[in-house]
């Protein structure tokens, strides 16, 4: 069998001269160094020992060393290469607490790490080295631990098994892409339409309600988390005060994410140019209807009162505003609809139900559930 040693040079020469090989492999994001294509891994592999290993796995595997004496003299010749322990560091970009961990072998030294280490040292350095250390999968430690804890502790072990096969599962982000669509689901739309936000990082599904941190608290932190818990009462939102002014509600749910982006059509992302009540939601039953215009009111509208001269008494506003002329227009179509008179201005970017009677009309019809907003009206009125 060809030995082990002269494949890893084979490595550090590959790593070392990798701009005149052609060879498409894995280019580990911590360096430029690009490793070798999949056939050499596997070859590799073989030598090893581990030829049952796909790729994946094989860059997922750790490495440990037969003796701390070997550790340190490997390190110490790493150092030599360099000068000091921030040279080695800033030319593997690794943080000094890391690499001070991976020194004393609290932590193992991940497999594809490893062969970026050899490909500084010479042929002598890695054929020394190659032979004394020990290949473990990424999860070896937590299966030593697990068998540990059983092999002292055998009756805790089982009484927390039985315990655990009795409890029901639960999944915390129930949000079907077929649920019912209620009066509730439909205001949380309208408040997602008004000040919500979602979007997909990695494997991170976010979807956030914003508010002014003082006066939407009651909003946020009662109206808007109940409604989420009463739609999903395995829910978990997230309540968070981010500055001295926002307050964020925030839901990480995949399914909800879908639920927003495929089902009702919400663009990921920015969507303040863009968005509108969906079709949906518009051909539902008024009941439906008005809650959504509801959760829009109650995040982007505003009631005010005024009082200049040329009214003879305060008069009452109540205004939306906002970027998308498109529901901008939809909403004061809707509006009208519902027997709801109202104008539009500012180049279809703001719609205004003035005086009295408009605006009762609309408490009666839609109402608020921010007591920003109704609080302020019901002195009014």
């Amino acid at each position: 069998m060809f030995p082990s040693y002269l494949f890893i040079c084979l490595c550090s020469i590959v790593a070392k001269v990798n701009s005149s090989i052609e060879c498409v492999g894995f280019v580990n994001r911590r360096s430029r160094v690009q490793f070798p294509s999949e056939a050499f891994y596997f070859s590799l592999a073989l030598i090893m020992k581990t030829k049952n290993l796909s790729t994946r796995e094989l860059h997922s595997m750790r490495v440990l060393f037969k003796s701390d004496a070997v550790r340190k003299n490997f390190f110490a010749d790493l150092k030599c290469h360099f000068g000091t322990w921030k040279g080695v560091g800033n030319k593997f970009n690794i943080y000094k607490s890391r690499l001070e961990l991976l020194r004393k072998a609290t932590i193992s030294i991940p497999y594809v790490l490893f062969l970026e280490f050899l490909s500084v040292l010479d042929s002598k350095e890695i054929k020394s080295y190659t032979s004394q250390i020990i290949l473990k999968d990424r999860y070896w430690g937590c299966r030593k631990g697990g068998i540990t804890t059983y092999e002292r502790h055998p009756e805790l072990v089982q009484k927390s098994r039985i315990k655990g096969a009795r409890s029901p599962k639960r999944n915390y982000y129930s949000f079907p892409m077929n649920m019912q669509l209620t009066a509730e689901l439909s205001e949380l739309l309208g408040a997602f339409i008004g000040d919500g936000f979602t979007n997909k990082y990695g494997r991170t599904y976010v979807v956030q309600f914003t508010g002014h941190a003082k006066l939407d608290n009651n909003y946020l932190s009662k109206k808007l988390f109940n409604l989420v818990k009463k739609i999903c009462p395995n829910a978990r939102p997230i309540l968070r005060k981010t500055d001295a002014n926002t307050l964020r509600l925030t839901i990480n749910s995949k399914e909800l994410f879908y639920l927003l982006t495929k089902r009702f059509k919400f663009p990921a992302g920015k969507k303040s140019h863009t968005v509108v009540i969906p079709r949906e939601v518009v051909e539902s039953d008024q009941t439906v209807l008005s809650n959504c215009i509801r959760g829009i009111f109650d995040t982007d509208g505003c009631v005010f009162v005024d009082r200049r001269e040329t009214y003879s008494k305060p008069y009452i506003r109540i205004a939306l505003d906002m970027r998308s002329k498109r529901i901008i227009k939809q909403i004061h179509s809707l509006l009208n609809e519902l027997g709801i008179h109202s104008t539009v201005a500012r180049e279809h970017r703001l719609i205004q139900i003035n005086g009295f009677k408009n605006c009762e009309k609309f408490v009666r019809r839609i109402g608020f559930s921010n007591l920003r907003h109704s609080d302020k009206i019901a002195a009014l009125l």
